[in-house]
């Protein structure tokens, strides 16, 4: 018998306060990223979830290029 793969990893959920907390912004902040469409939220249920990869990836993009005057040595 060929033996089994290991199960996946499963993507990690936050629960909107989680999600606020982890990017440093209000609740309500967050619920207007997600209704602008910035931000993916998942449901589950009459729920709402965010995966860790989805809140990665919104960081990434509004990571923005800052110069401070310790980089223009």
């Amino acid at each position: 018998m060929a033996p089994q793969s290991p199960p996946p990893n499963p993507t990690r959920l936050l629960t909107p306060a989680e999600a606020a907390s982890l990017l440093a912004v209000s609740p309500k902040t967050l619920q207007r990223l997600v209704a602008r469409g910035d931000l993916a939220v998942i449901r589950v249920g009459s729920s709402l979830r965010f995966s860790t990869g989805d809140l990665e990836a919104f960081v990434t993009r509004h990571r923005s290029a800052v110069l401070t005057r310790f980089d223009a040595s």
